[in-house]
């Protein structure tokens, strides 16, 4: 298995994933790792819930 995973997007920017423990979690085994590399803000939201909306969390289909 693969420690170690460089992702590079087609305007080069960069981030690496690496798996720095096994586990499992509930029965089935799982990994913990870690993300590396730079982000920057692109931008910003704000949301409002109506009091009276009868869907304040929204709906699946």
């Amino acid at each position: 298995m693969r420690t170690r995973h460089v992702d590079e997007s087609f305007i080069g920017t960069r981030f690496t994933g690496r798996i720095t423990a096994h586990t499992e979690v509930g029965g089935p085994p799982a990994v913990i790792h870690t993300v590396t590399g730079r982000a920057w803000i692109t931008g910003t939201a704000q949301y409002f819930l109506d009091p009276h909306d009868p869907f304040p969390g929204g709906f699946l289909l």
